[in-house]
């Protein structure tokens, strides 16, 4: 069973150290409307995988291989402009984000 949490807020969190996120174990749930969508492949290289980030100064999510990504996400269903940090879903039961030591 899942146990479906968010990444904490904290900076050190929002680091490429915390790799590993897919569709089986990551999801996006909209605020508005409650609506869930299971983390995508990326559209740009088609890879599977993504790992979390900051891109100027904003915490968000980035495709492991090309980079791309971002800190904001829209619901495909109301259309709510949303921080990735505040609808950016894992499942406990299958990947730890951790911090980033200060050395990494």
């Amino acid at each position: 069973m899942a146990e479906w949490r968010l990444v904490p807020i904290d900076r050190k969190y929002w680091h490429p150290v915390n790799k590993g996120f897919d569709r089986g174990n990551a999801k996006f749930m909209c605020l508005e409307c409650g609506t869930q969508y299971p983390l995508e492949t990326c559209p740009d290289c088609g890879c599977e995988r993504s790992q979390l980030g900051t891109m100027m100064g904003l915490q968000g999510v980035f495709c492991e291989s090309c980079g791309m990504g971002g800190y904001s996400w829209i619901c495909p269903n109301c259309n709510t402009a949303h921080k990735t940090m505040l609808v950016f879903f894992y499942d406990a039961m299958l990947i730890t984000p951790r911090k980033r030591r200060f050395w990494e």
